[in-house]
């Protein structure tokens, strides 16, 4: 019975490393695309449509999920989290400070201080992963990740581009950074609340929407809130069943 229960609990522990693969495999499909020049059509559309997604999720699913007695507490600490990155760091992957199209680069911190506030990104994207598996929540937190993976390769790689001779090094170290968080994450979040996690997770959910979809107004303002709104749709339709 030991050896069954240690199959059982290793098999179950393969799907979110199996989604923290995939979530590496995809993005590293990004930054080659981006790095071999190839157009990510409807890049800005696609994104509306994953922080759409991301809101609903934190909305609908994460926060509702959640409730307790301190748990407002704890979904601002993960807003909280998100606006110091942002501030400090830039975590960001539309962020102003490294957007190309915003044409605003420093080279020295696009070089070493965007990869690293980068890996921070995607570390939390593996945490993530993590609590989605130990909540039991499942598929919407996996497709919120899963969705973004691909354009946010191609945003990582593309100001990269212009300062390391292949900057496709640095890309996978950064995107090795969900395999890791979703590892740590399995190891060290097991023996905390689950409505803590889910609150928290929510909070980070709702603090990534509100610093990125102002950005995309920037260079998509056309049919943005209807490319929002079909995410949102999207995470409805998957609530109800």
């Amino acid at each position: 019975t030991l050896q069954k229960s240690i199959y059982l609990v290793s098999n179950m522990i393969e799907i979110p490393i199996f989604i923290a693969v995939l979530s590496f495999i995809v993005m590293c499909i990004g930054e080659i695309l981006a790095y071999y020049s190839v157009s990510l059509k409807f890049k800005h559309e696609f994104e509306a449509i994953s922080f759409g997604f991301i809101f609903g999720v934190a909305t609908l699913i994460l926060i509702p999920k959640s409730y307790s007695n301190m748990f407002v507490l704890y979904v601002i600490l993960g807003m909280i989290t998100v606006y110091l990155i942002e501030k400090y760091l830039a975590y960001c992957t539309l962020s102003k400070k490294y957007c190309v199209e915003c044409d605003n680069l420093e080279e020295a911190k696009v070089k070493f201080i965007y990869p690293i506030s980068f890996f921070i990104h995607t570390f939390i994207d593996g945490l993530i992963i993590a609590v989605s598996y130990i909540s039991g929540i499942g598929l919407p937190l996996y497709l919120a990740i899963l969705m973004h993976k691909l354009p946010a390769g191609f945003v990582l790689i593309s100001p990269l581009k212009g300062v390391y001779k292949n900057p496709l090094y640095p890309g996978a170290i950064v995107s090795f950074g969900t395999i890791l968080g979703t590892i740590i994450g399995l190891m060290t979040l097991k023996d905390v609340s689950t409505k803590v996690l889910l609150a928290f997770s929510g909070g980070v959910f709702l603090g990534a929407f509100l610093m990125l979809a102002p950005h995309i107004y920037e260079h998509k303002e056309e049919k943005t809130f209807l490319y929002i709104l079909l995410g949102y749709i999207l995470v409805g339709i998957i609530a109800l069943h």
